[in-house]
């Protein structure tokens, strides 16, 4: 009878697979419409050495992507320029050393230990002397690595998620998107003394991407800065943070503020907003001005009102 019972679950669970699932077409994992599933257990090293082997066959090669400014042009794996964009950045990977690593993906051409590069966003060279690879707890130096690679680079705190790093700055790749909030706080010290390791916690996870920072135009110093997140998770995951990276013990309190606009358009339009005192002006991490507003009624008052002002809900790249 035991038998017979766990033969049915099986296949029940195998008829639910086949009425849930699609049929694997790799033409559609390759453009992304298509998830395949597999089941295993590392622990038990069940299952790893198929997925393996799947993702050795079957996984898409290293894709170019298309370079955007002043001239416009596709940039091909094989092509013999370096290229490479910025795509995930950790703080504190050694909380001793307040270490934080950009972990980028080489785009084209090929990289080398030691070499010098320029970010497209500012035009500043930076010499990658230290590159690692990571696997789990392990860290190797890099000596070279090709298109797909993932390599990762000891960040001075010059790099942002979405940086295009290429030979002479001219590669510049659309970079990842970032959304405008729709929760608003901020943190009150319990300790005073704190003040410059909060700063510090916050700079540091919002450059990660945990938080978005806000510095109100007519604000006093740094404690006056606005927390900005998509999820009010992401509130929760800073403060553990900042409690367990960076000492520092401190209260939420979140705000009435319900959107963010960045601002754009004709210098006038921005200027019409400085010189109003009902308007909550900040600057965010790339000195960008961005309007902050508890309804969408002075946000459309601004735009009818203020010559050629125009305000974006995702980052002007």
């Amino acid at each position: 009878l035991a038998d017979c019972h766990w033969f049915e679950q099986a296949e029940e669970e195998i008829e639910l697979l086949e009425a849930a699932g699609d049929v694997y077409s790799h033409e559609a994992f390759l453009d992304g419409s298509v998830s395949p599933v597999f089941w295993g257990s590392a622990m038990t090293n069940f299952g790893v050495e198929p997925l393996l082997d799947f993702l050795v066959a079957k996984a898409a090669p290293p894709a170019g992507r298309k370079s955007e400014g002043e001239i416009e042009r596709f940039v091909f794996p094989e092509d013999s320029e370096f290229s490479a964009m910025i795509f995930k950045i950790q703080a504190n990977m050694n909380p001793r050393h307040r270490d934080s690593i950009a972990f980028m993906r080489v785009v084209s051409g090929k990289f080398e230990r030691g070499m010098s590069v320029k970010i497209a966003r500012n035009g500043q060279t930076l010499k990658l002397a230290k590159p690692h690879s990571f696997i789990a707890q392990e860290r190797s130096i890099v000596e070279e690595a090709w298109p797909g690679d993932i390599v990762g680079l000891y960040d001075p705190g010059k790099l942002h998620i979405g940086d295009t790093l290429s030979a002479d700055g001219s590669i510049h790749y659309a970079g990842i998107p970032r959304f405008a909030p729709a929760y608003f706080g901020r943190f009150i010290l319990r300790e005073p003394l704190k003040r410059k390791a909060l700063d510090a916690g916050l700079e540091h996870l919002a450059l990660e991407g945990v938080i978005q920072l806000f510095y109100p135009e007519l604000g006093g110093g740094a404690g006056d800065v606005f927390l900005g997140a998509v999820g009010l998770l992401q509130f929760e995951v800073l403060k553990e943070r900042l409690a367990s990276e960076y000492n520092v013990k401190a209260q939420f309190e979140s705000l009435n503020f319900q959107h963010a606009r960045w601002v754009g358009g004709a210098d006038s339009g921005l200027q019409w907003l400085k010189e109003r005192r009902d308007f909550t002006l900040c600057k965010d991490r790339n000195d960008r001005y961005v309007l902050l507003s508890n309804t969408m009624w002075p946000l459309n008052h601004a735009l009818e009102t203020a010559p050629g002002l125009e305000l974006y809900a995702i980052e002007p790249i």
